[in-house]
C-alpha cells in the first residue's frame, strides 16, 4: 500500500537492474506484483511534494539533482517488468493521486507488460488498509485466479 506499492513493484523490477545497482543482487525473480493506491512514479511523487516530500527524501534529493536514483528506484521507469502486475487505485484518493496509477497501467500498456489497474470510484487511500473493502477483494480475487 503506497510506499509498499512502490517497493512491491520495484522488487519485482529488480531482475532488470544493473549489475552493482543496489537491490539488484541477490537474483529473484517475482511471480507477480500488487500495488494498492501505489507511489509507482517517483518522479511525480517527487515533483507532487506528496507525503512531506518522501520521494525526495527517499532519493535523497529531487530527480534533476539525481536523475539515476530515480531511474534505479522507480516502478515507472523500469517497465517492462515482465511479470503480472495488478493495480488498485481508489477515484477519490487525496493522498497519491489515481493518475499516478493510470500513467503506469498506460506505460505498462506500451511495453507490453501484463498490468491490470482496477480503479475504486468514491474509495479514499486509507480504506486499503482494511481487508473488508473493495480494495481488499479486487486484490485477493485477482490472486486467486492465479
Amino acid at each position: 500500500h503506497s510506499a509498499g506499492g512502490h517497493l512491491a513493484l520495484w522488487a519485482a523490477a529488480r531482475p532488470g537492474l544493473p549489475a552493482g545497482a543496489p537491490g539488484a543482487e541477490p537474483r529473484t525473480r517475482l511471480c507477480g506484483a500488487v500495488a494498492q493506491a501505489g507511489a509507482v512514479d517517483l518522479r511525480e511523487v517527487a515533483r507532487l511534494g506528496l507525503s512531506r516530500d518522501a520521494a525526495r527524501r527517499f532519493a535523497g534529493g529531487p530527480p534533476g539533482r539525481h536523475p539515476q536514483r530515480y531511474d534505479l528506484a522507480s516502478p515507472i521507469e523500469r517497465l517492462p517488468l515482465g511479470v503480472p502486475q495488478l493495480l488498485v487505485h481508489g477515484d477519490a484518493d487525496d493522498v497519491v493521486p489515481v493518475e499516478i496509477s493510470r500513467r503506469y497501467a498506460r506505460r505498462a500498456a506500451e511495453a507490453s507488460d501484463p498490468c491490470e489497474l482496477v480503479e475504486l470510484p468514491g474509495v479514499g487511500h486509507l480504506e486499503h488498509l482494511d481487508p473488508d473493502t473493495p480494495a481488499w477483494r479486487a486484490v485477493t480475487t485477482w490472486l486467486e485466479e492465479r
